[in-house]
């Protein structure tokens, strides 16, 4: 297995984790439905939106909405600023926490703390997991009728060759799935972590050289590691309910 490296914690760090841990569980209870899935999606692809445009966009109703709205501002998931409007109350205009995931990722440091803290860590964070499945499938729903458009839009698009790679890289949805081997997992596992803190590094580098922390985030990146041996005996040794 990769190398963690073996170095205490102060307390500090410690006490950072478990808030990273209780921003993970609430950020999966608040947006775990799919009305307020949507929500987030629209908030990060196009930065700001108000009730009337999220109603609009999500063909719901203003009472719908602003419940729903209310439930993720609750848990402090987004931003709101107001903006003037007619009438006798200003607009109010909505936003996700900026690097609301990166505030929630764990990372390895835990991986240094003591064992009854890692094992501690570790039953919360495996049913935070089940949960942000359960958000990624609902998120999957939408393929279908993405595809449909993805159809029409390649019959109607001008086959020029510039027009053509920007629908396969952007519009396509492109996916990568390979099957590895313990040295190859390794060899994979240490090139993640370093192209997170690449990826990090390129962040502040951004965050350091623009005045507002909100921006359009029209694209969204999985990396899921499956350990399909241990799924599978998991299942045929009847450890699920089937």
């Amino acid at each position: 297995m990769p190398k963690i490296e073996e170095n205490d914690l102060n307390q500090e760090k410690v006490e950072k984790l478990k808030v990273q841990l209780k921003n993970q569980e609430e950020l999966v209870d608040a947006i775990n439905n799919t009305t307020r899935i949507r929500i987030f999606l629209l908030l990060w692809a196009y930065k700001e939106q108000s009730v009337n445009d999220l109603c609009k966009k999500l063909g719901k109703s203003w009472p719908t909405v602003t419940k729903h709205l209310e439930i993720l501002e609750e848990a402090g998931l987004l931003n709101i600023r107001e903006e003037k409007s007619r009438g006798p109350k200003n607009k109010k205009i909505y936003s996700v926490m900026p690097d609301l995931i990166q505030y929630t990722r764990l990372g390895f440091d835990f991986l240094k703390l003591p064992p009854e803290d890692i094992i501690e860590i570790l039953s919360h964070d495996i049913k935070s997991d089940a949960k942000t499945l359960e958000i990624i499938k609902k998120i999957f729903d939408d393929f279908p009728s993405y595809h449909d458009e993805l159809e029409r839009i390649l019959k109607e698009i001008t086959p020029t060759k510039e027009n053509l790679e920007e629908f396969y890289v952007k519009k396509h949805i492109n996916f990568y799935v390979e099957t590895l081997d313990e040295e190859e997992f390794e060899f994979y596992f240490e090139k993640y972590q370093e192209f997170l803190k690449d990826l990090e590094s390129f962040r502040k580098k951004k965050r350091a050289q623009r005045k507002s922390a909100q921006i359009e985030k029209p694209y969204a990146v999985l990396n899921i590691i499956l350990p399909i041996r241990e799924i599978q005996e998991a299942r045929f040794k009847r450890f699920w309910k089937v």
